[in-house]
C-alpha cells in the first residue's frame, strides 16, 4: 500500500518541531519501500500531489487542544474532522478541506485512509529548538503510533524504540547541528 507519512511543523518554534523530530527517527529505520516520509512546515495545497497520490496519509502534528502537554493522540477517519473543526491550528489549509480538493480534483481515484498522530505541546510563541520536557518525552510514543499505523511488525516496534533512544539521549541540538567541533 503506498503510504505517505507527512510530518508537519517548524523546528525553529519550540514544540511546534516534535513532528520533524518524529519524522527524523522514522527516517533512520529500515521502512518498507512504498512508505515515503515528507517534513513540511505546513498543511497546505502544495500537498495535494502527496495526498493524491497516497492510498494510506499518515499526518504527525503538535497539537494545541488544551489537553496536558505530551498527551499523544491517533484519530483515524470521521475523528479526524471534528478533531479539525475544533483544534487551533497553524496551518493555511484545515485536513478536511486539503482531502476534498484531493478528491475534487481526481473523483475517480480512491479515498486515501487517514490516520492523524498529534502530540500536544505548549511552546508554540517562542523560538528556539528545544521542546518542552513533556513534548520531548511524548516522542517514543508518537513514533510507535505512527509505526502501528503502517502495520509495522514487533521487530520494527522494537527497532523504533531503540531509534527513539539513540535519538533522545543525546542534546537535540547535537541531533539537529551535528556533534560539536572539537579544537
Amino acid at each position: 500500500m503506498n503510504t505517505r507519512i507527512l510530518c508537519l511543523g517548524n523546528e525553529l518554534v519550540r514544540d511546534d518541531g516534535v513532528a520533524i523530530r518524529v519524522g527524523r527517527i522514522l527516517s533512520a529505520l529500515p521502512l518498507p519501500e512504498d512508505v515515503r516520509i515528507e517534513f513540511t512546515p505546513h498543511l497546505g495545497f502544495d500537498l495535494l500531489e502527496a495526498v493524491q497520490g497516497a492510498e494510506r496519509l499518515i499526518l504527525v502534528d503538535a497539537m494545541h487542544t488544551g489537553r496536558p502537554p505530551g498527551t499523544c493522540i491517533t484519530l483515524q477517519g470521521a475523528a479526524i474532522e471534528r478533531y479539525a473543526a475544533g483544534a487551533a491550528a497553524s496551518h493555511t489549509v484545515g485536513i478536511a478541506e486539503l482531502i476534498e480538493v484531493a478528491q475534487r480534483l481526481a473523483p475517480d481515484r480512491n479515498r486515501a485512509s487517514i490516520v492523524f498522530v498529534g502530540i500536544e505541546g505548549q511552546a508554540f510563541e517562542e523560538y528556539g529548538i528545544e521542546l518542552t520536557p513533556a513534548v520531548r518525552q511524548a516522542i517514543p510514543e508518537a513514533v510507535t503510533q505512527v509505526l502501528r499505523a503502517i502495520g509495522a511488525s514487533e521487530e520494527m516496534l522494537a527497532q523504533g524504540a531503540s531509534a527513539c533512544a539513540q535519538h533522545l539521549d543525546p542534546p537535540l541540538a547535537t541531533i539537529l547541528l551535528g556533534e560539536p567541533k572539537r579544537p
